[in-house]
């Protein structure tokens, strides 16, 4: 046994030490140790002594490492328990070493769990022969048909409640809406019909201003306010807004530009920003909207006023502008420490997208002018050339200074006399129009392409650039204006600059704006900030790294984790002949498909942003690799093939500024137009006809024969007074009018359906009712009744109150005596007499 080896050992190492020569030695341990064919490899008791000497000559010699010896039978013994003996021979005939034991260790313990599951779980058996493909081609269709269901029901709700009436403040809005002019100013439009306008239009499009202008304080108020680009609204002017509303979404970027200081500056005389105000400039504190006491002056917009006051805040992270990573890497690096996610594209190394350079043998005029005009040539030139070979692709024009927006709008207009496609594009009336815009008011704005003229350079053409001067962004903020031109750009942006990146010295710039941009040009000409596709990263798992392989062996080039931090194609396959573009994006379900937190962002929302940045997809399952790997690569193969047959040439992406006949006609929006006046009709009064077949006298019968008539006419007239009741009674049993002693006979029966039935209730003046008309009382149209039916008394102020609710819908913000006049006709009423008008009023409340 493996405890008696260090006894043996002792035993073994006297005996060494104690004999004389081999012979002795061996005669002396065969005489004394039975010798053990099991451990030591003897075959049997008659085997040569020499042999069985050496071995345990050997073992004399290295008794340091009995323990070693211990150890490794002792674990030799835990697998022959546990049943894994086979592994344990192969190891010690040396088949297998400990790294491929583990490994088949591995694939045995899984194998085994996957035979749990399925005596678990029989139905995972199908899993083998499961279409992955056509299940996710089936959970594709269905979310899109829900989300296109969810819009139908909202809009379907929304014309639901449509108010249809023409009393009160309908009867305002269909009057102005009628009107060819003099209508009335919108300022009293919505406060004179304040209700109708937000059930007609509840969500409204205003500037901080027009709520200010048009919206009365106290009369008009909102569930949800939303302020996009909060940087650029100041807090004096969104708390207005703020103030109309129960709950605020704030959305901006404080690394974007600030609301403009040039009336600060022009009220200061000069003298510098709002900070440099004295004491008697400066707002004194007030209790504001956000809470605590605070000079709103003290902050530059909503935004920070917020994140000042500490309301709760999110980092959307996915960048949806740029459809080339290149684009934003600088402005991700610089100012957001690469939290931004920018999914791969597969033309990021395609020279006629992302970030360009162009030097220009410009000069800049400093003592006149103050522009470039040789570089506005060189721009204007590329403006022209993009009219003729792109021009369904929008374009933008930004300039570093408003004298060289002036210079560029003037070569344009020179240069389209002598150009009709130049002149043809600068047309407007299309999706998105040409601009030209200094940096200064270019937030918010975005184009297909950007061209940007930096117009700061040397003073002679093809000089040295001399020091860092970029006139705004040399000065406070200066960065913040850089962001925002660096992310302006869907596809393609080219700078246009008199100089090379590598001449400017920000050894002296106080501000960070030259630094940034001195990055942001030596990136635009090298990009060399860091690779843009290739991580450098392995394979997540050896099932990625085999398909790779694969695709190497059919003769093209594979990639492994294409992309960045966030969102990365597990295989990018590069166009055999364009390898600086992707032809196929191959995803496995590995570990970023399995991280994903919902079916849809796995099976559809990364998927549907690749296709848009004009990936081609394809998926591989690992059970159908594992199972059946022969049709999977070859699936593959044909994957690559139908991607490279397809692939006419360089892939170009539609613009902006596609034909209008191309458009879709269902993608236009469909236009609400208001519901005509009509008058609303309700379901008509229906009497309950019971039958008794008794001869006997109504007043006689046993409440055994009542109480289901009873129960029968509640539920088809509740709320019905009990007088109501005993005529259906007495009509029952053939009798044309119900007299004292009828009547005492059904209030019994009342009692005893009550008392038998807890679906039934009564109020005050003695209508009964059901407990699901209680909830939902019933409006009838009585106008074909006739009879003690069709008076005031017989209808219950529950009845009354519902068709004022309707009314009140129908006719938002009508006056009382609208609003009785409107539930009157409901009921069924052409006339309101003094006991109608004294019943509905009773409604009212």
């Amino acid at each position: 046994m493996a405890a008696d080896v260090p006894s043996r050992a002792r035993y073994l190492a006297n005996l060494n030490a104690q004999s004389t020569g081999a012979g002795d030695r061996t005669a002396t341990i065969v005489r004394s140790l039975k010798i053990d064919e099991r451990r030591f490899g003897v075959s049997h008791p008659d085997a040569d002594l020499s042999v069985v000497g050496g071995v345990f000559d050997t073992m004399a010699n290295a008794t340091a490492r009995y323990g070693e010896w211990a150890a490794l039978c002792q674990a030799r013994q835990a697998l022959d328990e546990r049943g894994m003996a086979s592994l344990a021979e192969r190891m010690a005939t040396g088949e297998l070493d400990a790294s491929m034991a583990t490994i088949e260790l591995k694939f045995a313990r899984a194998e085994q769990l996957w035979n749990a599951a399925l005596a678990t779980n029989p139905s995972l058996k199908e899993v083998a022969t499961l279409d992955r493909h056509a299940l996710v081609e089936d959970f594709i269709q269905l979310e899109r048909a829900r989300l296109k269901d969810s819009v139908v029901s909202i809009l379907a709700d929304h014309l639901a409640q449509l108010p249809q009436g023409a009393q009160g403040e309908m009867k305002v809005l269909r009057g102005e809406i009628g009107k060819k002019q003099q209508h009335m100013a919108l300022r009293k439009l919505f406060r004179t019909a304040p209700a109708a306008i937000q059930r007609i239009k509840p969500v409204l499009l205003m500037s901080p201003i027009s709520v200010a202008q048009f919206l009365t304080p106290g009369v008009v108020s909102f569930d949800l306010l939303v302020i996009d680009e909060a940087s650029q609204v100041r807090p004096e002017d969104a708390l207005g807004a703020i103030a109309r509303a129960r709950q605020i979404v704030v959305v901006g970027d404080k690394k974007q530009l600030p609301p403009s200081s040039f009336f600060d500056r022009l009220l200061a005389d000069g003298d510098g920003d709002a900070d440099d105000l004295d004491d008697e400039g400066e707002a004194e504190p007030t209790e504001d909207l956000l809470g605590g006491a605070a000079a709103l002056g003290s902050s530059e917009s909503i935004l920070t006023l917020c994140e000042a006051r500490g309301l709760p805040g999110r980092m959307l992270q996915w960048h949806y502008r740029s459809r080339d990573p290149s684009l934003m890497r600088v402005s991700n690096a610089e100012f957001y420490d690469g939290g931004l996610v920018l999914p791969p594209s597969p033309l990021e190394r395609d020279p006629a997208y992302g970030l360009i350079f162009t030097q220009v043998a410009g000069a800049y005029d400093r003592g006149g002018r103050r522009d470039n005009r040789l570089e506005g040539q060189a721009l204007v030139a590329r403006v022209a050339e993009h009219a003729h070979k792109t021009p369904d692709l929008s374009l933008g024009i930004v300039t570093f200074s408003h004298a060289q927006k002036n210079t560029i709008t003037e070569l344009l207009e020179q240069a389209r006399r002598d150009d009709s496609a130049l002149n043809s594009f600068l047309r407007e009336g299309r999706s998105e129009d040409l601009f030209v815009k200094n940096i200064e008011n270019v937030q918010g704005d975005e184009r297909d392409v950007i061209l940007v003229t930096v117009g700061y350079g040397p003073t002679v053409p093809g000089g040295v650039m001399s020091g860092a001067s970029f006139g705004p962004i040399n000065g406070e903020g200066g960065e913040r204006r850089l962001n925002v031109l660096f992310t302006r750009a869907r596809l393609r942006c080219e700078v246009f600059a008199s100089f090379d990146p590598s001449q400017l010295d920000v050894s002296r710039a106080s501000q960070p704006g030259p630094r940034i941009l001195k990055r942001f040009l030596e990136y635009a000409k090298s990009g060399a900030i860091e690779q843009p596709s290739l991580t450098g990263e392995l394979p997540d798992t050896p099932f990625e790294e085999d398909v790779a392989d694969v695709i190497r062996s059919l003769g093209y080039l594979a990639d492994p984790q294409v992309g960045s931090a966030g969102f990365r194609i597990d295989i990018g396959v590069r166009h055999p002949d364009r390898p600086g573009s992707y032809l196929l994006a191959v995803e496995c379900d590995g570990a970023t498909y399995h991280s994903a937190l919902w079916a849809r962002e796995r099976d559809r929302l990364r998927q549907d942003v690749l296709e848009h940045l004009g990936w081609r997809f394809h998926r591989i399952w690992s059970t159908d690799w594992f199972y059946d790997r022969s049709r999977q690569v070859e699936r593959l193969r044909a994957a690559l093939e139908a991607a490279k047959e397809q692939d006419l040439g360089p892939l170009v992406t539609s613009g902006a500024n596609v034909p209008i006949a191309q458009v879709s006609q269902t993608e236009k929006p469909e236009r609400i137009e208001l519901p005509a006046v009509v008058d609303r009709v309700m379901p008509p009064y229906v009497r309950a006809r019971p039958w008794a077949a008794s001869s006997i006298e109504p007043h006689e019968a046993p409440p055994s024969l009542l109480v289901p008539m009873i129960l029968d006419v509640i539920a088809i007239e509740g709320p019905v007074h009990v007088d109501e009741i005993s005529r259906r009674v007495a009509a029952a049993f053939g009798k044309k009018s119900s007299g004292r002693r009828i009547v005492a006979a059904t209030r019994q029966a009342l009692v005893a359906a009550k008392r038998q039935s807890a679906g039934i209730d009564n109020d005050r003046e003695d209508f009964w009712f059901t407990a699901a008309q209680a909830a939902e009382p019933p409006v009838r149209d009585r106008s074909t009744e006739s009879g003690a039916t069709f008076k005031a008394d017989a209808i219950s102020v529950m009845e009354v109150r519902a068709a004022i609710r309707i009314a009140r819908e129908d006719n938002p913000g009508g006056e009382d005596a609208e609003l009785i006049r409107a539930a009157a006709r409901l009921l069924g009423f052409s006339r309101v007499g003094p006991d109608l008008h004294a019943r509905v009023s009773q409604g009212l409340d």
